[in-house]
């Protein structure tokens, strides 16, 4: 069992290598559209440098692998909240609960919101004197399943919502996950494909109708209602592949010890809008009490190294009642704090 554990480990990094061997010359940045699916979520997952995909043990899983919420075997609720730069602020809100000892029923929101901006035209670039403001919501529903002692898979249904003034997009998206889970060896691998769905774009809103102005030759002629056409993106599909190893703990192969455990964790990702892309996380937990958090990621834009804290509150109340703080660099636009809140019944 084992040589079996290692020749997976080894098996996963050396996919690693082969997919970052390739350069896409060709990158798509800024082409796609409802970004929102790209905020990242979970104090915790983003604390070990979104390294996630082979963890997804909490109700941020409906974010990084649907799967994962079936590893949840009790009702279970999570809240987090980031003022990101440029005046943006994020929420994110995630509830599971089980149907049965095997069946997860999951629900997820996330709110993005921009501060007031002045609005400006072609004859007032200064500004005309009003104010408007955008917003985005994801509502997620999420369900999973144990197959077996090892397998579980999961798949969920988005709602995007995006406004920009007085202008709206909708659209509908799915992602499907499956996590190899060896529990006993401290050992997960999991796999997603993340936001399929149509093209999206602007397409309501009182702004996008117009009327065409009269010819001079022939004043007399109607002036017809027209309709701006918006050009429709795609979503930000994507395909991730992660694995988690428990070095040290009771779960560990490696060193075994009660009090303390050590989990690290690596995500290979392939998007439409990037090339490939590396995170790679750790965490070490004392107790079940007190957690410590790090993580890099390799081949982004602005992100980079994170790092975080949690407080499990377990074994003073009669419920799991968990707090984290996570600190991340973004380079140039400066850097994000973000705070989570997590309970299980």
């Amino acid at each position: 069992m084992k040589s079996n554990f290692i020749s997976i480990i080894i098996l996963t990094f050396l996919t690693f290598s082969i997919y970052t061997a390739q350069t896409d010359v060709n990158s798509k940045v800024g082409t796609t559209s409802g970004n929102i699916l790209l905020m990242e979520v979970g104090s915790r997952a983003i604390g070990m440098g979104s390294a996630f995909v082979g963890i997804a043990d909490d109700a941020s899983a409906m974010f990084w692998n649907p799967a994962g919420t079936s590893l949840i075997k009790e009702p279970s609720l999570q809240y987090q909240f980031s003022q990101r730069y440029a005046e943006v602020q994020h929420h994110f809100f995630g509830f599971t609960f089980p149907i049965t000892d095997d069946d997860i029923f999951g629900i997820m929101v996330q709110y993005l919101t921009v501060g007031e901006m002045e609005v400006t035209t072609i004859e007032s670039p200064e500004g005309t004197g009003e104010m408007f403001d955008a917003n985005n919501i994801v509502i997620t529903t999420n369900y999973s399943k144990q197959l077996t002692k090892r397998v579980h898979v999961g798949i969920s249904g988005k709602y995007i919502y995006e406004r920009i003034w007085l202008e709206t997009a909708t659209n509908f998206a799915f992602d499907l996950g499956t996590i190899y889970n060896v529990d006993e060896m401290g050992l997960r691998i999991g796999m997603n494909i993340l936001n399929l769905g149509t093209e999206m774009g602007i397409s309501e809103g009182p702004h996008l109708s117009f009327y065409k102005d009269k010819p001079d030759d022939f004043p007399g002629s109607p002036s017809p209602e027209s309709q701006l056409s918006m050009e429709k993106y795609p979503l930000p599909t994507s395909f991730s592949l992660g694995v988690s190893s428990v070095i040290l703990g009771r779960k560990s192969i490696w060193l075994q010890s009660a009090e303390n455990e050590l989990l690290i964790s690596a995500s290979l990702i392939d998007s439409f809008d990037n090339p490939f892309r590396i995170n790679i996380g750790a965490e070490y937990s004392w107790n079940d009490i007190i957690s410590f958090r790090s993580g890099y990621r390799f081949f982004y834009d602005t992100q980079g190294f994170s790092a975080g804290v949690g407080l499990n509150f377990n074994q003073f109340t009669n419920n799991n009642i968990q707090v984290d703080y996570v600190w991340v660099d973004y380079g140039d636009l400066g850097s994000v704090s973000v705070m989570g809140l997590e309970f299980r019944l």
